[in-house]
């Protein structure tokens, strides 16, 4: 059987499964904070991409808070105010290390899912979903609706396909 080497292996991953791009580690009392009840600004979007996956992992464990999350896109080039690409998740509260909500895919009124255990997988996506526009700018981000998680961190995934020409993704965080 043949190895192939990292890179050749990296390219695969990109083809099928969408490139990846990831924040940093996020505290919970920013990416959950609902008092404010503002979008966090997750990643920047040059041009048009298909959303291919979209999920938030647990880096430590959450707090037993009930936060929901919702992810959103607004174009800033030109300007387009916030468009919700998720319905509101399931509770977030006590998530342990490794557990994800996750996007489940184009109906904007469909919640994405909630895994509380590394060992079980969560549905996987349904589909696809454009962003932006070609040419433009613009933003993905997420809002906590309800209760502010107290402890914990996280970290955002994105995994895409460049649609327009040029198009990429990048983390702001």
């Amino acid at each position: 059987m043949q190895n192939y080497n990292l890179s050749t292996i990296d390219r695969i991953g990109d083809i099928t499964r969408g490139i990846h791009v990831r924040t940093g580690t996020i505290l919970n009392t920013l990416a959950f904070d609902h008092a404010p009840a503002l979008e966090l600004d997750l990643f920047t979007v040059y041009g048009r991409i298909r959303i291919l996956g979209l999920n938030c992992e647990a880096v430590s464990a959450f707090a037993a808070d009930a936060s929901l999350l919702q992810w959103r896109f607004k174009s800033t080039t030109p300007v387009i105010a916030y468009a919700d690409i998720s319905a509101v998740s399931l509770a977030a509260a006590s998530m342990v290390i490794g557990a994800r909500i996750m996007w489940r895919g184009t109906a904007v009124n469909t919640a994405p899912d909630t895994n509380n255990t590394v060992q079980a997988s969560i549905a996987v996506v349904q589909d696809w979903m454009d962003v932006g526009l070609t040419g433009g700018v613009g933003v993905i981000g997420s809002l906590c609706t309800t209760a502010t998680q107290a402890s914990g961190t996280c970290l955002m995934n994105l995994y895409y396909l460049p649609i327009s020409d040029g198009a990429y993704a990048v983390s702001i965080l």
